[in-house]
């Protein structure tokens, strides 16, 4: 019995100094104070051409070009709290011809509303690596907030012939990384 009397006391000594020790004015409006900055990376697009994708019956076929829907950058979220992105784009070309890369930028008319441009020098026996970083700030950022399609084109430029079995890659790679300032 003296046992459980102590057991008792010392049970309700520990809860009160646990209620009483950890109270303090909390201050909801701390909420209003938040602000985070998150930074998003993830790929744009890759696309990759044989030489040989540029032969068709015996005849080249000097240009491609593959629509993308990018309607991510519509949303609520990018549209109140995005401040700057960066394409990145990287092109490699082992193929004996030069290229351009463009990347229109369309808005929900389909209409272009930036276009970004790329020159690919032709394959000299080393791999041709051309980078680009395209930013967008506050200043223009609402270019991105716009766009609803990509187009990404190549055009082969005039040079030495190529044939069904020419060996060579054009290549592109391309991500987006996106930085948000949420209040």
């Amino acid at each position: 019995m003296k046992f459980t009397f102590l057991k008792n006391i010392i049970l309700i000594a520990t809860i009160g100094y646990y209620f009483f020790s950890c109270s303090s004015d909390l201050d909801f409006d701390q909420v209003n104070d938040f602000n985070t900055q998150p930074v998003a990376t993830t790929n744009l697009a890759y696309i990759k051409n044989d030489a040989s994708d540029f032969v068709s019956n015996g005849t080249e076929t000097p240009f491609f070009s593959y629509t993308s829907n990018v309607e991510f950058l519509n949303t609520s979220f990018v549209e109140s709290d995005l401040v700057k992105t960066e394409l990145y784009f990287r092109i490699k070309n082992t193929i004996k011809r030069a290229y351009i890369f463009n990347i229109i930028l369309l808005d929900e008319n389909d209409l272009p509303i930036h276009t970004i441009t790329m020159n690919v020098p032709e394959y000299n026996g080393t791999e041709v690596v051309v980078e680009k970083t395209e930013t967008f700030t506050t200043a223009n950022v609402d270019i991105l907030k716009s766009t609803t399609k990509m187009i990404f084109s190549v055009l082969m430029l005039p040079g030495t012939p190529i044939s069904e079995d020419t060996l060579g890659r054009v290549e592109l790679s391309s991500s987006i990384t996106a930085y948000f300032d949420i209040k």
